[in-house]
């Protein structure tokens, strides 16, 4: 719950800021890659038996951001964001069988964008915000040795919880050429919306199974506001004799 209030008072004195003007508007493409995992607790089976695995799912979106203030402003996404999990089961210390989980969520961050160092070029910024998501698809891969028990967390599409929501942080560098801004960043997000449902009766389910999401991300930006011209003058002067 603290998080949750430090984001609304970030956002409370963006807003409630005495000197807040329009400065520039941008239109962006994004992409990058998704290094995700899952956080289990209370996992019932025996951890020297089971292992979890590092896996790239793709980020791929547009992105607007609106400069209130020279370094402040607000950014939001539209994007394919891939998440899950891979589990490996173990015997003797090896790596027996494997099971991926792929679970593509279409996913809208919001985030306070603040360059906090930097010239009129080149740039550090931080994000902060907040993000809502909701899978579209899923695909699970087993890779499996019969001789062996299958000791994994499966989800189902179909029946299990399609929603996700949570925080966002992150920095990045920027550059503003004339032909627009590219930005490289990092970020990492993490949910507060179990992927599995919870039982508290039949206990089939882990207590917490929450999406936790580092990625690494690549953006180009048009401005589209820009600072008004002045008109040229279209009236003659007067010739006098």
């Amino acid at each position: 719950m603290k998080k949750k209030y430090i984001i609304f008072i970030l956002f409370l004195s963006l807003f409630s800021t005495q000197k807040i003007f329009a400065q520039e508007s941008y239109l962006g493409v994004k992409g990058g890659v998704n290094i995700p995992f899952v956080n289990f607790t209370d996992f019932v089976i025996d951890t020297r038996s089971f292992r979890s695995g590092v896996f790239t799912a793709p980020y791929v979106g547009i992105t607007y951001r609106y400069m209130h203030q020279p370094k402040i402003g607000i950014q939001m996404d539209l994007a394919y964001s891939g998440k899950g999990w891979l589990q490996y089961s173990r015997r003797n210390n090896v790596n027996t069988n494997s099971l991926f989980t792929e679970i593509n969520y279409i996913e809208v961050p919001v985030y306070l964008h603040w360059a906090i160092v930097g010239n009129n070029k080149l740039k550090f910024n931080i994000d902060l915000g907040a993000y809502a998501a909701y899978a579209i698809s899923a695909t699970t891969t087993l890779a499996n040795d019969q001789d062996l028990q299958q000791l994994f967390v499966r989800y189902n599409y179909e029946t299990d919880n399609k929603g996700d929501f949570g925080l966002v942080m992150g920095a990045s560098f920027s550059y503003d050429f004339t032909f627009g801004t590219l930005e490289v960043g990092g970020s990492f997000k993490t949910g507060f919306a179990n992927i599995l449902p919870v039982s508290h009766i039949l206990k089939e389910n882990v207590a917490i199974s929450t999406n936790q999401v580092p990625s690494i991300t690549l953006s180009y930006l048009l401005p589209l506001s820009n600072l008004k011209g002045t008109k040229k003058s279209t009236v003659k002067p007067k010739v006098t004799e």
